[in-house]
């Protein structure tokens, strides 16, 4: 699967999603489909579900640090999503469907985002200005508004962002 992940830790995420997939099958009375794996160094999400290709991405580097949050958290969250998916088709990401996956049948709070911190995960941001002070924007928000395609306003005085035109700031996750 993944060089980069530790094969005892892919094998320890291979059983988890067979434990959860017999919970979820035994529950609804129905067969469903595990899905596969793979492993991606990229954004700040801790997995995305890829309903259709039954299939799931999990950050690497979030999980080489924080395994034992993946096994009780991430995985569920994601597998609730396929899960879901495989029971009642197209329904709102987290909506009812999905939280009762979650609460009822893996035990799980059904938290949409994560907390997890990662030595190995930065972002780059870029200053922006208001008459509030400086608000820091990411690359991609970024890139939008060089390119004219967006204007962001500060949360608090409502002015419209202007860029800085400073340095770029690197921050670790």
């Amino acid at each position: 699967m993944s060089k980069f992940v530790p094969q005892p830790l892919q094998d320890a995420l291979q059983a988890r999603v067979i434990e959860l997939i017999d919970l979820a099958t035994t529950w609804a009375a129905k067969s469903i489909k595990p899905p596969t794996l793979g492993f991606r160094a990229a954004g700040r999400n801790g997995g995305s579900a890829h309903l259709h290709k039954n299939h799931i991405n999990l950050n690497r580097l979030f999980l080489v640090e924080n395994p034992q949050h993946y096994m009780e958290q991430v995985l569920p969250h994601e597998i609730a999503h396929i899960v879901v998916h495989q029971l009642y088709g197209r329904v709102k990401p987290h909506g009812i469907e999905w939280q009762t996956v979650m609460q009822e049948v893996f035990k799980c709070p059904p938290q949409v985002t994560h907390h997890m911190q990662s030595s190995l995960v930065t972002s780059t941001t870029f200053p922006y200005q208001c008459s509030c002070g400086t608000v820091e924007l990411t690359v991609r928000r970024h890139n939008k508004v060089m390119r004219q395609k967006q204007k962001y306003q500060c949360r608090r005085c409502g002015e419209v962002l202007r860029f800085a035109s400073g340095e770029s700031t690197k921050t670790n996750f």
